[in-house]
């Protein structure tokens, strides 16, 4: 096996082994504008995997755990980045816990540095046609809805009804179910206290 193909098996074996972190930017990379940067989990490139990577924003989202903080894995990675940096790419770094306890944090970060990049105007394109989308549907669910008023009695016409009102009739009157004895108690709760 070359060094390329088991890159590329690694990468594959990754994307299905994926940690509750990277399972969590995975759903922030695909919530609003973001999604339409087409984002790519865990692929081969060079020499590595990246964890989730934009080729049409040149973005990189690294998402690191603790050992991510030591001295030996800060140098690997820097040597990552310079690499990325050479060929366009901008890299951002997530730390695990921000992922899962600052999520709004992270996508806004994530979309601000998409926004400085040439890939502004997709988001700004998906952004416009989420928008026509949603006033569409609201037009369907209004018209919807406006032509079943009158049968339901929501608006439009009066309803016309043949059924009597309960109070036409001379039934007896509904009894209430027994209450209990405490019921007939009329003592205040400052008289309890004492």
């Amino acid at each position: 096996m070359t060094p390329r193909d088991w890159i590329h098996s690694r990468a594959k074996q990754m994307r299905a082994e994926m940690t509750p972190h990277e399972k969590a930017m995975w759903r922030l990379l695909h919530e609003g504008e973001l999604i339409a940067l087409n984002w790519r989990r865990q692929a081969a490139f060079g020499d590595y995997i990246l964890d989730f990577v934009s080729h049409p924003a040149r973005m990189v989202v690294e998402v690191d755990g603790g050992q991510h903080a030591e001295a030996q894995v800060i140098e690997r990675d820097e040597k990552r980045s310079a690499w990325l940096r050479a060929k366009g790419y901008h890299v951002i770094r997530v730390w695990n816990a921000d992922v899962l306890k600052e999520p709004n944090d992270v996508w806004q970060s994530i979309q601000a540095a998409a926004f400085r990049t040439q890939a502004a105007a997709r988001m700004l394109r998906w952004r416009e046609a989420d928008r026509a989308r949603a006033c569409e549907a609201n037009a369907r669910i209004a018209s919807s809805s406006m032509e079943e008023a009158p049968r339901s009695g929501g608006g439009g016409a009066p309803s016309v009804s043949n059924i009597e009102p309960p109070e036409a009739h001379s039934s007896p009157p509904l009894v209430s179910p027994p209450q209990s004895s405490l019921r007939d108690d009329s003592s205040s709760i400052e008289e309890e206290r004492y």
